[in-house]
């Protein structure tokens, strides 16, 4: 079986979710690219900085408290095109896909 995190672990079912509005696997705009390339960073540097490694579950425990947040502040993906939080959101399931911890 080849490695990455389960189907049903939550940060695989958000990227195969997100991958529907996002291109996660296609070429971006140089736009996006350069968007998800500073959020992907950001939350690197916010989990490492931390003491802890960038792992399936440290992203995804940052991907609840993220989407959490974004929820308590009435964030409403419903109503959103490429805001900075679905940005956020594309940013942390490419960063999933790119180091292997999703399929």
């Amino acid at each position: 079986m080849p490695r990455g995190t389960s189907v049903r672990h939550p940060l695989a079912g958000l990227t195969r979710d997100f991958h529907k509005i996002g291109p996660l696997d296609a070429p971006v705009p140089p736009w996006m690219s350069a968007e998800l390339d500073q959020h992907a960073a950001q939350v690197c540097e916010g989990i490492v900085s931390g003491g802890a490694e960038l792992t399936a579950n440290t992203l995804g425990t940052y991907l609840h408290g993220f989407l959490d947040g974004c929820l308590e502040r009435g964030w409403d993906s419903e109503d959103a095109s490429y805001d900075w939080e679905t940005l956020r959101i594309l940013a942390i399931c490419r960063l999933a896909k790119d180091r292997g911890f999703v399929r």
